[in-house]
């Protein structure tokens, strides 16, 4: 009485909307599946809804099989729990008969996966993709330019239990095509529609799939560990580490004598060293080197061990294992990037005299490439480093215009660093239009405000102030948040103090007080508006506004400069002995009065404006 009363009800239900229909979905309607017209004739309307009858008992039956199941299931009370796995893997399987032709049965294989057996004899692959569809309780969309023909000719088909992907697989492939499946539909596209880079990626996660079955299926045969490894690749290769690392890990304790054991252990070390877990990498370095120690790839996980060094600011332990690398290895590679690594690191500790060795050596074994100019650019940022502005311009000027395969950064820091050679040698012309050459080659660069700033330096140094102060002008307008916009507010008040125009420097310098208050410049904005108020002889204003800078700086080399130029507005005044106060206040017998705290009175020490070498 159940089951008759659910045939009905789902008859009802598929009569008026049709929701328990399983139809192959297609963009262009398969040869023979079109919604009938008034062309057709009445033999044809007939087959159609002989066929739509065929799809709704084949769903009918996969219903009533699930609802004797249900009641079969309700009615079992297990005693424990491996009583109901062993009766659940042990049920009946389902039948689905959607024709006399096609033989369909889904039943429990091996760990509770479901597995699919069909046999068809001359049926057309249409009606097997249908039936599929029905069981898999997906939709199967067939693009619009795969050829109705493909899908409506006659194969036989026998596969016995295997995953529903796997007879897709076979089915589709009869006809070259090939499927995308998502969480609601399975899309049948022509190969020759995907593009080279979706075919690559369609194929590299239709590997995945396959080595993750692998990992199900044969979880015990030692051969599965190549599927672990290549998992371990796939997610490596994506940037997703700790998935990575735990592939390789499995292989590191459930396959410890497999030939691929050596490579898991290599990249474990370059998943930690992504991680920036760098006590772990060293320690799968080693381990991998201690266990294959001749293996090809031990020099460069001794490299790896060095630069993991480098990143926790061990240094001196860095250079020994570079020297290390280069004293055993020293016709491979690695040698010649150790020897470039090494240098690097003399770098960061500031010792330029043997980071400069060390780069004259790597060019030895470089001839050519990236890394060659690299090595030029670094002799020349060392040589800048040492003080020998000439020989590190001379080295910069072969760079950019002899030597080949410079690009990117390093060629944008060698333009730049080449005007603050000519800036440190007082060639002021020939900084200026490196500078600007600089930055028309460059506009997107975020050096572009520095080489700014260094082209109204050398224009003020070449007593050109106006074209100096409009120069700091378009600079700051240009990039009114970056650094070296506060750097050019106050060096304006300095051009406007060379100029002798003490008036508007005082109000350049005042202007940037207010503007930049938290600048570490501040105290260089006060002392311009005092002395540009001494140097305009307005000792009493003068006077106030060196008190001031006492009341916000402490230091005492402040103090001492502040106290002196008190004592020299009282002194201009004819107010001696309020003078000889000031002085006295101020005097320090071991130091005169501190030299160029500002560019109003002296010249700018550079080694405190300039900024580090690029």
């Amino acid at each position: 009485m159940n089951r008759k009363l659910l045939v009905t009800s789902c008859m009802a239900l598929c009569g008026f909307i049709g929701i328990f229909t399983i139809s192959l979905v297609t963009a262009a309607p398969l040869r023979g599946e079109g919604m009938p017209s008034d062309s057709y004739n009445i033999n044809e309307k007939l087959n159609i809804e002989k066929r739509n009858l065929e799809k709704l008992r084949t769903q009918l039956q996969i219903l009533e099989t699930q609802k004797n199941e249900e009641k079969q299931v309700q009615k079992i009370e297990p005693q424990n729990a491996e009583q109901e796995n062993s009766k659940q893997l042990n049920k009946a399987p389902i039948v689905i008969n959607p024709n006399e032709n096609i033989v369909l049965t889904k039943e429990t294989g091996e760990y509770g996966v479901s597995v699919y057996s069909i046999d068809a004899t001359q049926v057309k692959i249409t009606d097997i993709l249908q039936a599929l569809s029905a069981s898999f309780g997906k939709s199967i969309i067939v693009d619009e330019d795969v050829d109705s023909a493909y899908l409506s000719s006659y194969v036989n088909i026998s596969i016995q239990k295997s995953p529903l992907q796997d007879i897709l697989e076979v089915v589709l492939g009869i006809r070259g095509l090939e499927f995308i499946q998502n969480e609601d539909s399975i899309y049948v596209i022509a190969l020759s529609k995907l593009n080279e880079d979706t075919a690559f990626e369609y194929y590299r996660d239709k590997g995945v799939r396959l080595y993750q079955k692998a990992q199900l299926k044969y979880p015990n045969d030692h051969r599965v560990a190549k599927a672990y490894l290549e998992l371990g690749n796939y997610y490596y290769d994506l940037g997703f580490n700790f998935l990575a690392l735990q592939e390789y890990k499995i292989i590191l304790e459930k396959y410890k004598e497999h030939q691929l054991t050596n490579e898991a252990l290599f990249k474990t070390g370059r998943c930690y060293d992504r991680l920036k877990d760098f006590e772990n990498a060293r320690r799968a370095y080693f381990q991998f080197m201690y266990s294959y120690p001749k293996d090809p790839l031990v020099d460069d996980a001794l490299l790896s061990i060095g630069d993991s060094l480098v990143e926790q600011g061990l240094y001196h332990k860095a250079i020994d294992i570079y020297e290390r690398v280069i004293r055993e290895y020293p016709n491979e590679d690695t040698a010649c990037r150790a020897q470039f690594n090494m240098a690097k690191a003399y770098v960061t500790m500031g010792n330029y005299r043997g980071a400069l060795q060390s780069f004259l050596q790597a060019r030895e074994k470089y001839d050519s490439g990236q890394m060659r100019f690299e090595i030029e650019y670094q002799i020349g940022n060392c040589l800048f480093l040492l003080n020998e502005y000439q020989d590190a311009g001379s080295v910069l000027v072969n760079l950019l215009v002899i030597e080949p395969g410079g690009e990117g950064e390093l060629m944008e820091n060698a333009s730049f660093l080449l005007g603050d050679c000519f800036y440190k040698q007082n060639n002021y012309l020939a900084a200026f239009q490196i500078f600007r050459r600089a930055i028309d080659t460059y506009s997107k660069s975020n050096k572009v405000p520095y080489g700014i700033y260094f082209m109204g330096k050398s224009l003020s140094a070449m007593n050109m102030p106006d074209s100096a102060i409009q120069t700091f002008r378009d600079g700051m307008q240009a990039y009114p948040d970056h650094g070296y916009a506060r750097k050019m507010a106050l060096d304006i008040g300095n051009c406007y103090f060379d100029r002798g125009d003490y008036n508007l420097a005082y109000h350049a310098f005042s202007n940037f007080v207010k503007q930049y208050p938290n600048s570490e410049l501040v105290v260089e904005g006060m002392i311009g508006m005092a002395n540009a108020l001494f140097h305009g002889k307005k000792y009493d204003e003068a006077i106030n506004r060196y008190h001031e800078l006492l009341k916000a700086n402490d230091e005492e080399k402040i103090r001492r400069y502040a106290f002196k130029r008190i004592g020299d507005c009282y002194k201009s005044m004819g107010k001696l002995e309020q003078a000889l106060k000031a002085y006295l206040m101020g005097l320090d017998k071991d130091e005169v009065t501190p030299k160029s705290l500002l560019h109003t009175d002296s010249s700018l020490d550079e080694t405190t404006s300039n900024t580090q070498p690029l």
